[in-house]
Order: structure tokens, then C-alpha cells, then sequence
């Protein structure tokens, strides 16, 4: 994915102001993302904002309806994107496991950025641990893009840690 692509995914799920889409893009809120250099992230908005694809009031930074459109253009096709974590009650007992083809890591991205939103944490790069059940857009999305196949779920019990 580009930087253009990572900046509208980021602010399809969050707004917030510049210092919160810098935490984000260095991987200090979400480690699994690529880092990037904070000349490209300030060229990237400009050129972004420039097409009306996200707007600032303020310090905040915010995806417009042309912005959305855009991420859901046929090109660009993300069916799912979570626009908030499941709740803190919900106890983390499933595991996901998964071998993604490097054609598809574009693919790969999206799922790692879908999953650290639901709340999921890397126990490695392909394997995460978090909250169940899974919603039943996102797993109607993972059908969508014909990733089912590359997945393994798992549901850890008190009974079944040693």
C-alpha cells in the first residue's frame, strides 16, 4: 500500500490531529504498520488535502465523502474497515493464524490493520491473538476478497492453557 492509501485507511477508522497520525505512521500505537519519514507523511497530506480527499479543522485531520469514495473505488476495494474495537469486556480467546501469498500483500496489510482494530494483538507478523467472536462483516469481507482459505482460527479456553 502507499503512504496515500495508508493516510485514508488511518483516518477512515480514527481523526485526529497531526501528532496522532505520526504515533500511528512511526508504529508506536500500531507496531505491525510500516514506518515512514515524516517529510513523506506532510507531502502525502498536502497532496491529499489538495484533492480533497481529507480535510484539517484545526489540528484535525479528517477523511472527506470524497475521500471515502475513493478508498472504495474498485481499484482501491477495502470492504471493511472496523470504526471502532470491540468491547473491553469481550475476553481475548481467539487465536488467528495465517500464510498470505506475497501477490497478495496488499491483502495482508489490510488484514493487519482490520485485526489490530478489533483488537488484536501480533504474536508474530502472521499470527494474532484477540477478542471473539469475529463480526460477521468482517468475515463476510475476508470471503470477499477470497482470503478464507489463508486463515486458521483458533479459540483458546482457561482449560486449554497449561
Amino acid at each position: 500500500m502507499s503512504v496515500a492509501d495508508d493516510i485514508l485507511i488511518i483516518l477512515t477508522s480514527y481523526s485526529g490531529g497531526y501528532k496522532r497520525m505520526i504515533d500511528i505512521m512511526h508504529g508506536r500505537t500500531h507496531p505491525e504498520r510500516r514506518k515512514f519519514n515524516e517529510d513523506t507523511l506532510r507531502t502525502t497530506l498536502y497532496r491529499l488535502k489538495n484533492k480533497g480527499l481529507i480535510s484539517k479543522n484545526g489540528s484535525t485531520w479528517n477523511i472527506t465523502k470524497s475521500g471515502r469514495e475513493f478508498i472504495r473505488s474498485e481499484n482501491r476495494r477495502l470492504p471493511h474497515t472496523a470504526t471502532k474495537s470491540l468491547s473491553p469486556k469481550i475476553n481475548k480467546n481467539m487465536i488467528i493464524a495465517f500464510d498470505i501469498p506475497e501477490t497478495y500483500k496488499r491483502k495482508r496489510a489490510w488484514l493487519r490493520f482490520e485485526l489490530t482494530n478489533l483488537g488484536f494483538e501480533p504474536i508474530q507478523k502472521s499470527v494474532w491473538f484477540g477478542p471473539s467472536p469475529l463480526p460477521e462483516e468482517f468475515i463476510r469481507s475476508l470471503s470477499e476478497l477470497h482470503m478464507l482459505n489463508f486463515l486458521k482460527f483458533f479459540r483458546a479456553t482457561k482449560e486449554d492453557i497449561v
